[in-house]
């Protein structure tokens, strides 16, 4: 009986290894390079200019959790190489961007996905194998070491969130209207609704822009730079 429950554990144990084995190469073939997508929401449209009115005011904020994301100089770099001048007031500025880095980290959706896969189809194999306390220890001993083997093979996803805000003066002959229409809480049951309609100085556009990096075991710092590379690629070619 010890024999016959040794060669059963021997079993078990080379099940594991190949299933979640496979799987963990698989993985670690597919994503073994660094995929970097950058998208934004919406298309942001601005009217051609004179070159003496091509100046922009940009102000960049960061309220993620992640401070040393600091993204302002490079969109400025960027813009300036696109032929456009940059400066501090806005009152003399034809274009006026505005960004604030929403969220900065990883991605929950996607969170390892090979580590649970491991320990599942440990847990499978183990199952299978022995009878009564045995089929459950057995089950036990998979799940663990299926998860053993995947924690060094992680599918990691990290993400970089921004909104921006693209104002552009109208036409001299052009008036723009804007209307405002918020609500506010009062208590837990009462509400105020407040609507507001003006002529204002700017005709605005609003969008998000997404980058995702994709890595084999990828860390925050490894993925850091090249996001940032795609945000202001895309901020930038807006203007």
């Amino acid at each position: 009986m010890r024999l016959f429950g040794k060669g059963v554990f021997a079993i078990t144990l080379a099940s594991v290894l190949m299933i979640s084995g496979c799987g963990a190469i698989h993985t670690s073939v597919e994503k073994s390079e660094l995929d970097v997508q950058t998208k934004m929401s919406a298309s942001v449209f601005l009217d051609p200019v004179a070159p003496e009115k091509r100046v922009v005011y940009v102000r960049v904020r960061n309220t993620s959790d992640k401070p040393g994301i600091q993204i302002e100089q490079a969109v400025k770099q960027a813009i300036i190489a696109n032929g456009y001048r940059i400066t501090d007031n806005p009152d003399e500025a034809q274009f006026m961007l505005q960004a604030n880095v929403l969220k900065a980290g990883r991605a929950n959706e996607r969170d390892d996905k090979s580590g649970a896969g491991g320990a599942l189809t440990g847990a499978a194999v183990g199952s299978t194998m022995g009878d009564g306390d045995g089929k459950v220890a057995m089950a036990v001993a998979g799940a663990l070491l299926g998860t053993m083997i995947d924690a060094s093979v992680k599918d990691i996803y990290y993400t970089l969130v921004t909104d921006l805000r693209i104002s552009e003066r109208p036409k001299q002959d052009v008036t723009v209207t804007e209307s405002n229409q918020s609500t506010l809480t009062q208590g837990t049951s009462g509400k105020n609704t407040l609507s507001s309609v003006e002529d204002v100085q700017w005709k605005r556009y609003q969008t998000r822009i997404v980058s995702v990096a994709n890595k084999v075991n990828l860390t925050f710092p490894e993925a850091e730079p090249h996001l940032i590379n795609g945000l202001v690629q895309s901020i930038s070619n807006v203007f």
